[in-house]
């Protein structure tokens, strides 16, 4: 065993008594993660990894003078492993803008 598998035991053991190890669903595989791509629907990323955690709305763009209202889906915890997916509207459909999938 080495020490950064004995070490991340550790962590999981501690977070384990603080309420869980939280980690991303099982859906979040290799390739289901390097098939997402911008311009995919809300739809779709929902279909490839379920539920989100949390969801959030917020006004971006502000500082380009064309703002917009975004919608956030998150997957996992911070610090551990997670995931967010940024959409736009575009008429009736979420569009993704940006994704950002870290790992431990």
């Amino acid at each position: 065993m080495g020490i950064e598998f004995v070490c991340r035991v550790a962590v999981c053991a501690i977070a384990m008594g603080l309420g869980g190890c939280v980690t991303l669903p099982t859906s979040f595989t290799t390739q289901n993660v390097m098939n997402v791509h911008q311009g995919m629907a809300s739809d779709e990323i929902l279909k490839m990894f379920g539920t989100p955690k949390n969801v959030r709305q917020a006004v971006c763009g502000a500082s380009t003078g064309k703002s917009w209202t975004c919608t956030t889906l998150e997957y996992g915890e911070f610090p551990y492993d997670r995931a967010s997916f940024t959409f736009a509207k575009d008429g009736g459909t979420l569009i993704l803008n940006n994704f950002d999938v870290q790992r431990k």
